[in-house]
């Protein structure tokens, strides 16, 4: 479905967004050992986070979290109670033995001083209590509403299957005190002329611009 304004794309059908998360499964076989997936580049564009610094949360959720997760850069600089992690393609990462130097469970693993070291799984068994995983689809969330105190949605939303729905249901769960921390490529007019082969990437569906998102942000606020 394609917005009045041509360069935006804020919903496609199930097939499409089939294509898309094949398209991310077969980058993330390729690329899971050799790359963090932008997390790096992001942790340095939101000031390594320091807005949050010091800051007590209960319940932090990354949505779209991929096999690195932007959520291994955060947890320094806050206290917490429970980790939710979520992401379709969740089975598979939690299924490949990850050893960057880098990792999420490397860091979790110096936290808690644990020994073992196999990423999201090994995450997931030994801190079962502090973590829980989900394969939801983020415009179908499992939670409760207002249950979330931090959300961390970072390079996720071009790959939904619908965009406003995916936004309804990140402001549903945070609570009206909590913090969503939202990073975006963004789309505009001079993409469809400079670099219309964006328009056909497979993996990438959605478009949105910035008008879109400031608007979906007055509207909840």
């Amino acid at each position: 479905m394609i917005d009045n304004d041509s360069h935006i794309i804020r919903k496609v059908n199930g097939n499409r967004w089939g294509q898309a998360q094949e398209f991310e499964l077969k980058f993330a076989q390729n690329t899971i050992d050799s790359d963090d997936d932008w997390n790096q580049w992001w942790y340095e564009k939101f000031d390594r986070y320091s807005l949050l610094e010091h800051k007590n949360f209960n319940n932090v959720l990354e949505v779209g979290c991929g096999p690195h997760t932007n959520i291994r850069f955060i947890l320094p600089q806050i206290k917490f109670t429970k980790i939710w992690l979520e992401d379709p393609l969740i089975q598979y990462y939690i299924t490949h033995n990850l050893t960057k130097s880098n990792s999420f469970i490397n860091f979790l693993k110096k936290k808690f001083g644990k020994n073992k070291i196999n990423y999201l799984l090994e995450l997931y068994s030994d801190l079962n209590s502090k973590v829980d995983l989900s394969s939801s689809k983020l415009e179908d969330l499992p939670y409760k509403d207002n249950q979330m105190d931090l959300i961390i949605c970072i390079n996720v939303l071009d790959h939904v299957n619908d965009y406003d729905r995916c936004m309804q249901e990140l402001y549903r769960v945070l609570n009206d005190a909590g913090i969503l921390i939202l990073g975006q490529d963004l789309s505009n007019q001079d993409d469809m002329i400079n670099c219309p082969e964006s328009y056909s990437d497979i993996g990438h569906p959605i478009k949105v611009d910035l008008p879109s998102i400031n608007q979906t942000i007055e509207v909840r606020y």
